[in-house]
């Protein structure tokens, strides 16, 4: 009797640890995180692509894809990095998330890094997820295909270990202190940093101002009197006329110059004409005036 509740205690036991066990919570960190893959919507049983052939869909898939995807919790919320091989014949990666009522959405990935498998290169991709229990749909460009392939990798809750495997973690350091030194280096060296940028900045300024200096003295053209007085305002632009004032009918042009000087030329000559005749007679007064004298002077 006690030896057939020692077989049942032991198959019971080992039923326990054989059973996969579901982690209700996680603390923040970095987590190696199983997966499964399927070729058609797990919720319609169809292929989202408009593929026929499913088993080939499901073996290069299972090739494709990394046995274990790289889990981040930071502060509750959950980020996937997703290791997707043979990368010399894809492109055009994206992704969508499908939900448990069969809604999809676009989601950003992140490339992270890569590795090495099956003799090809493995980029890694890493989104956000708002849980462990949605549908991730890669969608990429297979080139030996010649078309767009769709599939879905659904992350295994039950199968978590600490770790970072072949992937880059993007996560944050925990320590406190290990961040504000990070912090405090960081902001040393962006202020050297600064300050070198603002002295190269100054000499580069300095070495242009040479260069605009050295410009100023450079031969750049013919000027004229037009192009010098084109955009020239509150100047006049009218002959000023005998009395002095501006003569609004006549423009400032080298033929109503030249008669405004004429003009002002026989306007001084016939001012003057009163003045040469009264020289003239002054001349003439004094002439007569000093021969009459000599001949009385000779006489006597």
């Amino acid at each position: 009797m006690q030896i057939k509740k020692l077989l049942l205690a032991i198959v019971t036991a080992l039923t326990i640890l054989m059973i996969p066990q579901k982690i209700s919570a996680l603390d923040d960190g970095a987590y190696l995180i199983g997966r499964s893959t399927s070729y058609v919507n797990p919720l319609t049983g169809s292929t989202e692509d408009g593929g026929t052939n499913i088993a080939l869909g499901d073996s290069m898939i299972g090739n494709i894809v990394e046995n274990q995807l790289l889990l981040e919790q930071v502060n509750g919320k959950y980020y996937i990095t997703i290791g997707l091989g043979l990368a010399s014949n894809i492109s055009n990666v994206r992704f969508k998330i499908m939900n448990s009522s069969g809604n999809f959405s676009n989601v950003n990935a992140t490339k992270t890094g890569s590795s090495s498998a099956n003799g090809d290169t493995v980029n890694h991709y890493r989104i956000q997820v708002s849980s462990l229990n949605v549908y991730i749909s890669p969608i990429m460009y297979v080139t030996p295909m010649g078309r767009d392939v769709q599939f879905f990798i659904k992350p295994n809750a039950s199968s978590v270990t600490v770790g970072t495997g072949v992937y880059n973690s993007q996560m944050i350091p925990s320590n406190s202190q290990n961040s504000e030194q990070t912090n405090s280096t960081s902001a040393s060296s962006n202020s050297n940093s600064n300050k070198s940028t603002d002295s190269q900045a100054n000499s580069n300024n300095d070495s242009q101002n040479e260069q605009d200096v050295n410009t100023n003295h450079t031969t750049v053209g013919t000027l004229t009197a037009e192009s010098l007085m084109e955009n020239a305002t509150g100047l006049s632009s009218y002959v000023i006329d005998e009395n002095g004032k501006v003569d609004q009918k006549k423009k400032l042009t080298v033929k109503n110059l030249k008669n405004a000087n004429s003009h002002v030329s026989s306007t001084d000559n016939q001012s003057n004409f009163p003045l040469i005749i009264g020289g003239v007679i002054v001349a003439v007064v004094i002439v007569i005036a000093g021969g009459f004298f000599y001949v009385k002077k000779i006489k006597k």
